[in-house]
């Protein structure tokens, strides 16, 4: 009998993309996993814009014989604290939890490839497939990487699939947009949660990874492809989106840089202090410039609960000086480091980051 698998669904104001959201909860109920071992856990962050409503409607009209859990936040605890509210609501029978974007649809087999893998790799904490623009054959993400900045970078955006994937390699982390997580690893290295809270967005898949790497437990990403990924955002309008997307990625970088080993750790803040001056002449929003202030005190909250990310047990990107310059530059393209960052990973693929050889269950 398979084990038992736990699904974490978070949901707030997708009432803009709803019909993406429906295909997302009709891919988990009819995925290929025996309803009896599956779980899942819809948590609402408080929406206000009916999209609560309407995913509770279609699970009443669909959920058939489906194990389901919906819990509703009394606020907005963005995806670190809504995700924490699901794991805490999880079966404590279950095996694995997996985190799938309400803006993510899994492929029927997505799942058992991910739980055989952990099955059969007791070592590992985390795995990812990898995950394709929605209704594309175009790589979203084949794997997660931080650089020695802390700058998160996944591999293969925008590759035809399947490129030149082949092989399970090593990653920085797993993906949040759909990956599989093995619960008795998280316990023992970060405790009853998944991410830190106070991240709120964007700092949470790549804190867990690089944690759970600091305790000796590696993140995998397999070459099969498991699942799409509309990759919307849910901060509010367009305009805002952006900004609160660049704020809270600038944020969380500088504290999670300030609390890591990387040799870089100094530089860190310098990097994202030349980007809050861009991003405030593209804005005119003072928020920006509060980033590496706002980060500075996050890490010294994280620094007095004895939080330290050993960023030397995972496969984190070396950066060059010539790298580091040039990401400094006004005129730096991302796509110009996106493909440093692919060259790397392509020149180290069958080398350090080949998973092959991961230990297996005999």
């Amino acid at each position: 009998m398979p084990p038992r698998v736990t699904v974490i669904w978070l949901n707030y104001n997708s009432s803009r993309f709803i019909g993406v959201v429906l295909r997302s909860l009709e891919s988990v109920l009819s995925v290929d996993y025996p309803p009896d071992m599956l779980e899942l856990v819809v948590v609402d962050n408080a929406s206000t814009d009916g999209s609560f409503e309407s995913v509770r409607g279609y699970l009443e009209a669909h959920r058939g014989g489906a194990r389901v859990k919906v819990v509703r936040a009394g606020s907005n605890l963005g995806f670190t604290g809504g995700s924490n509210l699901g794991f805490a609501a999880r079966d404590r029978d279950s095996r694995y939890v997996l985190l799938l974007n309400n803006d993510a649809v899994i492929y029927p087999d997505g799942l058992r490839a991910l739980v055989d893998y952990l099955e059969e790799h007791p070592r590992v904490a985390a795995v990812q497939g990898v995950v394709l623009k929605l209704g594309t054959r175009l790589i979203d993400t084949a794997g997660d990487y931080v650089d020695e900045m802390l700058v998160s970078h996944p591999f293969g955006v925008e590759k035809a699939y399947p490129w030149i994937l082949r092989h399970p390699v090593y990653v920085s982390y797993a993906d949040g947009s759909c990956s599989l997580y093995r619960v008795e690893h998280v316990l023992k290295c970060v405790g009853e949660r998944l991410f830190v809270g106070e991240f709120f967005a964007y700092g949470d898949d790549n804190v867990l990874g690089l944690e759970l790497w600091g305790c000796g437990h590696p993140s995998v990403a397999l070459e099969k492809a498991v699942a799409e990924h509309y990759r919307s955002a849910t901060l509010g309008s367009k305009r805002t989106r952006r900004l609160l997307a660049e704020y809270y990625d600038a944020r969380n970088g500088v504290a999670l840089a300030r609390v890591s080993n990387s040799r870089l750790r100094g530089v860190a803040p310098v990097y994202r202090l030349v980007k809050a001056g861009l991003l405030f002449l593209r804005y005119k929003d003072r928020l920006v410039l509060r980033t590496v202030a706002d980060g500075l005190r996050l890490a010294r909250l994280l620094e007095a609960r004895g939080m330290v990310i050993d960023v030397h047990r995972a496969p984190v990107i070396p950066l060059t000086a010539k790298a580091v310059l040039g990401s400094f530059a006004p005129f730096a393209r991302a796509s110009l480091l996106r493909k440093y960052i692919d060259e790397w990973v392509a020149r180290n693929y069958d080398g350090v980051l080949d998973a092959r050889e991961e230990p297996a269950t005999s």
